[in-house]
């Protein structure tokens, strides 16, 4: 059971910082976690790390080896990533996990777990890229390497560990920045995150999809996309409701895109349910 208060302030919090380099981008073609950097840090003081290559048990894809620098003899005299699994379920536990463009790091580093015989990593996370759009930095992209530009920081290098270090420091950054909107606490930034700020109400869910993200189950939508006029139906698992500019969305695993998406709710036109039949129909 997790021990993490929501009104706990951020500068108080057990956080870990983690960055992985993978052989490729897309984890549907088996591409692998190849490099791991873990940096816990309790009052703002680190209590361990974990920085390491790892020996993927595949090819590493030329694009990434020239993004990343590693090369292949070194990785397959890398221990594999079960020889490290229960360092990284140890260090993780009780910490609200921070990375850069988040669901891509964590879904790596969930597969990897789950291959290991672990469970996946759960509790509360935040993206620093998230954190920086909600905050209206616009200064060009939102890379971690022109976020630690405009900030002064040490320039990441698609290193883990080096990317791990730039990003503990952009996030006392935010965590200033924030401050000046009255988000002091873990529960203020989770919900600053989602577009919401201190002492505003929840948005409401419609009914069937306050119910999925009761439940965390699944369910079908009807909906009509900027790509498409035709409404299309959209399998998808709700996580968690955000308010944007274009009005209040959905963020949701969406198993056509096999990705993380936002749907606009004014855009949905009908929740169906998706029965355990229908789901594993599809699955297949």
């Amino acid at each position: 059971m997790s021990t993490l208060d929501l009104q706990q302030p951020l500068t108080e919090l057990p956080l870990l910082f983690f960055d992985v380099e993978t052989t490729g981008l897309d984890i549907r073609d088996g591409h692998r976690v190849c490099e791991l950097a873990m940096l816990r840090r309790e009052g703002g003081v680190e209590i361990g790390r974990i920085e390491t290559l790892l020996n993927p048990e595949r090819d590493l894809d030329p694009q990434a080896a020239q993004i990343n620098g590693l090369r292949a003899e070194d990785l397959r005299i890398a221990p594999r990533f079960a020889d490290i699994a229960s360092r990284v379920v140890q260090l993780s536990r009780d910490a609200v996990r921070v990375a850069h463009n988040l669901p891509f790091d964590e879904t790596f580093l969930n597969m990897e777990l789950a291959r290991a015989g672990y469970p996946p990593l759960a509790g509360p996370a935040l993206d620093t890229l998230e954190l920086a759009r909600r905050l209206g930095i616009r200064r060009g992209s939102l890379s971690l390497g022109a976020l630690a530009n405009a900030f002064g920081l040490p320039t990441p290098t698609h290193r883990a560990m080096d990317d791990v270090l730039t990003l503990n420091a952009l996030f006392d950054q935010l965590v200033a920045k924030m401050a000046a909107y009255g988000v002091t606490t873990l529960g203020d930034a989770l919900r600053f995150a989602r577009g919401l700020l201190p002492g505003q109400p929840e948005p409401e869910a419609p009914p069937p999809l306050a119910a999925a993200l009761a439940s965390g189950s699944t369910l079908r939508i009807i909906y009509t996309s900027n790509s498409s006029p035709q409404p299309a139906e959209r399998r998808i698992r709700p996580i968690e409701l955000v308010v944007e500019p274009s009005g209040l969305s959905i963020r949701a695993f969406c198993y056509l895109r096999n990705d993380i998406r936002n749907f606009l709710l004014a855009k949905i036109s009908a929740y169906l349910p998706d029965s355990p039949a229908e789901s594993d129909q599809r699955r297949g």
